[in-house]
């Protein structure tokens, strides 16, 4: 090694720090919430928290309940287990406060379902789910949005009768489609009891003042999962210090013929003043991506793409999954649920299919009518998903639109993003990926092992930069650099960081001819 190297070297190991990029939610403003009757649990806690060490260890909430260890709670447990316990740890003296919360971090294993306090597992069955908000008593829903409104008492009222508690069916997301940070709207209000009006089956906004649900009275809720500790892991680490390449990652829609059917990506319930309707989603979302200058495979068309037919990186993939051969309008997906193996994903990609059961299979659970899941998307490499525990329908699927607009364009917070995407609380959507993670996007189609300041050759002068990304971190060579791709440039050991251990390739490509 040279001896500029070596001073650089030993200088690194006893002085490297790293510089979080900024976000519009902060560590202070997270509450991690862990269950150490499970020892992966509290492995998989201190992974997070080392990857975050701006969260404070008042923040840190262990219910440390065995009986916790499942996918399913009857209503009464999600209560009295989950829900209090975690009120009660925000409420003791000391910070947090309830209006210092703005996002929840679950910790896997964690339960993903609550069941429905009729008939258990209705929202298993489309038929039974649609029988159940027919008859305005669905009370089935994922633990992690009935967490979203953590400080109303959604069961208050709850007889059995339709519509007689804020539990039953829906609630608007009255933070759907909003391009603001989720911290700028007013949270005093958060513990007041807000006024819903039940109309068609589902709770609207109503009401004014402190009473008016609004977005600072949310809680957003995301789970660290997979299908093993491993797994888990690894989203945690794809997410830190994000650089997305835009000029080398591709996003793809896959809708089935749309000349034999119409599309189901924008459903709606109500013919007139429809809260969920979001617009033709995948159409938009297109064409916003293709506006800020991302490269987007669109395909409308009877052919299921697979990976052998699209093996560029996928930072987003969207398709019709299991449903795309609905209606004869389309082909039916390789393999049984297993359609997802074999495509490209890069650090940092999204998954949103519409599948009603496309996170059922969390915590070891089987899943349904042979849909992809989350948890296998995460296996392939995944970083960030939406999904549906139980039947959401298809008015409620998340909107890539909003993903692409608050992620990679606006570059939200994954929490952020995500829940602007969804436009239902208290219903079947779960949020899977670090709340805090920022994408940094860069736009470099041609980078080079070395050439750090991107002027096209590799020489002393790229030695600058190599030592500010080592000591500043990567947030700090995105500010000065803001097009370029500091992993493509300087992870000379393909271990996706960029540390000392990667000056050795850099020497070698300094000294070569």
């Amino acid at each position: 090694m040279s001896p500029r190297l070596s001073t650089i070297v030993a200088f690194l190991l006893g002085a490297m720090s790293t510089v979080a990029a900024s976000a519009a939610i902060s560590g202070q403003q997270v509450l991690v919430v862990y269950n150490s009757a499970s020892p992966d649990g509290t492995a998989l806690k201190d992974h997070y928290l080392a990857a975050h060490p701006d969260i404070p260890s008042s923040n840190v909430c262990d219910l440390n309940n065995p009986v916790l260890l499942t996918p399913d709670l009857p209503y009464g447990f999600f209560i009295s287990l989950v829900r209090d316990p975690i009120r009660a740890f925000i409420n003791a003296p000391g910070f947090p406060d309830a209006p210092d919360i703005v996002a929840v971090v679950l910790i896997r294993p964690f339960p993903h379902r609550v069941y429905d306090n009729t008939n258990q597992v209705a929202g298993d069955s489309p038929t039974n789910a649609s029988n159940q908000f027919g008859a305005g008593d669905a009370i089935f829903a994922s633990v992690d949005a009935e967490l979203v409104l953590l400080w109303q008492d959604l069961d208050s009222g709850e007889a059995g009768g339709s519509m007689d508690s804020h539990a039953d069916n829906m609630i608007v997301n009255p933070y759907r489609f909003s391009p603001d940070p989720i911290d700028s709207f007013p949270r005093g209000n958060i513990t007041t009891r807000k006024t819903l009006l039940a109309n068609g089956g589902v709770w609207r906004l109503f009401g004014s003042g402190a009473t008016r649900l609004t977005a600072g009275d949310l809680v957003l809720v995301t789970r660290i999962d997979g299908n093993t500790l491993s797994d888990a892991r690894a989203i945690i680490d794809r997410a830190q210090d994000l650089v997305i390449n835009k000029a080398r990652v591709k996003l793809l829609f896959d809708e089935y013929d749309l000349t034999i059917a119409e599309d189901i990506d924008d459903e709606m319930l109500f013919s007139t003043g429809d809260p969920f309707f979001g617009g033709d989603d995948y159409e938009e979302a297109r064409d916003a991506a293709i506006a800020d200058g991302w490269t987007v495979r669109y395909d409308a068309t009877f052919d299921f793409i697979t990976a052998d037919e699209e093996p560029s990186p996928l930072i987003l993939y969207a398709s019709y999954g299991e449903n795309h051969k609905l209606f004869g309008a389309g082909a039916d997906p390789p393999g049984d649920g297993t359609y997802i193996v074999g495509f490209d994903f890069p650090r940092g990609a999204i998954f949103n299919t519409i599948e009603s059961y496309n996170a059922r299979g969390l915590n070891g659970h089987s899943t349904l009518f042979q849909q992809e899941q989350v948890a296998d998307f995460i296996a392939a490499g995944g970083t960030f998903a939406v999904g549906h525990v139980w039947e959401p329908f298809a008015f409620t699927v998340p909107d890539n639109e909003f993903l692409v607009k608050n992620f990679l364009i606006a570059r939200r917070t994954w929490a952020e993003a995500a829940w602007t995407a969804i436009s239902s609380l208290s219903w079947q959507h779960v949020v899977i990926g670090d709340a805090l993670a920022v994408p940094m996007i860069a736009n470099d189609p041609a980078p080079v092992l070395g050439d750090l300041d991107g002027n096209g050759t590799i020489d002393g002068h790229d030695i600058d930069d190599m030592t500010e990304l080592l000591l500043d971190g990567v947030a700090a060579y995105v500010a000065a650099h803001p097009d370029l791709d500091p992993y493509a440039r300087a992870d000379f050991n393909g271990d996706g960081r960029i540390t000392p251990a990667d000056l050795t390739g850099f020497e070698a490509a300094l000294l070569s001819p």
